[in-house]
């Protein structure tokens, strides 16, 4: 071979080398960066807001409307809000429950109007550290009873069973 000829292929060599080199370096560090590996993300599960037995204040009379007063309270680390208020009727009697003195009244007398605070629902403060978030909430004439109730309603203690809409 001549040396001419070395020559040629020799450079030809170095050339192909200067190009292989800095397209395999590009691959390397782009390959050979820092960090890897799997994540996952979730968001925390809301517990719902716990609602006390609503009570009418012992006034509740035949032909008559009354408040319904109970507690909201909220176990979750940030505000719930609820839109409204409405019977649970799964729940005592027709969403209804009488005390054990007034067996004899029947809760089919009763009637409850959902409750929505004039549109503007209900905010639950949050829980602070061991401290659940508690509200308390009246809903205005809520809660009626027909003229047909019978004597043995007079004096009774009623409980309503409220859900959160």
């Amino acid at each position: 071979m001549t040396r001419r000829r070395r020559l040629a292929i020799l450079g030809a060599s170095a050339v192909f080398a200067l190009v292989v080199v800095p397209v395999g370096g590009i691959a390397l560090a782009y390959w050979g960066g820092t960090g890897g590996g799997t994540g996952t993300s979730a968001t925390g599960d809301v517990v719902p807001v716990s609602l006390s037995g609503g009570t009418p204040p012992a006034n509740l009379r035949p032909g008559a409307t009354a408040h319904v007063v109970l507690t909201a309270t909220n176990t979750n680390d940030s505000p719930v809000r609820i839109d409204s208020l409405s019977l649970d009727t799964a729940s005592g009697t027709g969403g209804f429950a009488v005390d054990a003195g007034h067996s004899g009244c029947s809760v089919a007398v009763l009637s409850f109007t959902t409750q929505n605070n004039g549109g503007s629902g209900w905010t639950i403060p949050a829980r602070v550290g061991v401290v659940n978030g508690t509200l308390g909430i009246t809903l205005p004439n809520a809660i009626g009873m027909s003229t047909s109730a019978a004597n043995a309603c007079q004096g009774a203690t009623f409980t309503v069973y409220l859900v959160s809409g």
